[in-house]
């Protein structure tokens, strides 16, 4: 049977702008910009769902058009039957600047956040599920983690998994990496990147009382996992980066249909690595899948 998963956070329209040369302050330089579906919440849906999962995402638009374009793309995705439409809000949007080696820096727009509250997440939402995913930038721009509260206390409670992307090492060293892990709670596994790690306290080793499984994303030093006493490792899949952007969420993505399907942490991080190649070889977060084997990620 194929996994169910609910997923809370965020979706945004990604703008990328990629110079052809260097800026010049105060006037122009040739290159390109495109704008594309995103948001990490988002993004691990879409390649859950790609891969075979049922997908629930909890996630908020505006009535704005691009509030309008998002919710027309995540019906599409199939993820998109409990996207919150907020009257007045504006859709988040982020600018992200791609260097030629494909590395990535963003700005996220915070001027009308689209915030949850306890109760857009009703206990409700757990049933028939078989885990709970959740990234750092709504409890980074709310400030807290009281909205997630009462449902990952109904989540433990029911022995569903909690999984957690923290999503950036700059909000969490704004945010505070002890409160934040205070917050969110004990969890079944953390997912970060090697610098969010670090920033968590983390290199890759279990968090005890924190995070039964700790996954640490790479990049081109693959991925590895601990846990239980045990360490596992997983090199890198070639890639020719275009852009990195959505990489990791493709990883979270595939890691988490194959671990929930199989048990097997080493297969879970080679089909991680190898969706966070396909991804890292396009530009934008949510590629085409192209010949990548729908429904399977082994």
């Amino acid at each position: 049977m194929p996994p169910r998963l609910l997923i809370i956070g965020d979706v945004a329209w990604d703008i990328f702008i990629r110079p052809a040369s260097d800026l010049v302050r105060g006037s122009d330089v040739l290159g390109t910009v495109d704008v594309m579906p995103g948001g990490a919440a988002a993004n691990v849906a879409v390649w859950a769902r790609r891969l075979g999962a049922s997908v629930r995402l909890v996630c908020k638009v505006g009535d704005d058009t691009l509030g309008a374009l998002m919710a027309a793309h995540l019906q599409r995705e199939g993820v998109g039957s409990h996207a919150l439409t907020v009257p007045g809000g504006l859709t988040t949007r982020v600018g992200i600047l791609v260097g030629p080696d494909g590395e990535h820096s963003f700005v996220i727009d915070h001027t009308k956040v689209l915030l949850f509250s306890a109760a857009d997440l009703p206990v409700s939402l757990l049933d028939q599920v078989d885990a709970v995913f959740f990234t750092g930038y709504d409890i980074f721009l709310a400030g807290s983690t009281d909205f997630l509260a009462p449902l990952l206390a109904e989540a433990r409670r029911r022995g569903i998994p909690a999984i957690f992307d923290p999503s950036s090492f700059t909000l969490i060293d704004r945010y505070g990496a002890g409160r934040l892990l205070d917050g969110v709670g004990p969890l079944d596994v953390l997912v970060a990147n090697d610098a969010e790690a670090r920033s968590l306290g983390t290199e890759g080793a279990a968090l005890p009382g924190r995070a039964k499984l700790v996954v640490v994303k790479r990049g081109p030093d693959g991925s590895s996992a601990a846990g239980a006493g045990r360490n596992w490792r997983a090199a890198a899949s070639p890639a020719r980066v275009v852009d990195t952007t959505g990489a990791g969420d493709g990883f979270g993505a595939a890691f988490l249909v194959e671990w929930l399907t199989t048990s097997d942490v080493q297969r879970a991080l080679d089909a991680g690595n190898r969706l966070g190649a396909h991804v890292a070889s396009h530009l934008g977060a949510q590629p085409s899948i192209g010949a990548w084997p729908l429904g399977q990620t082994t």
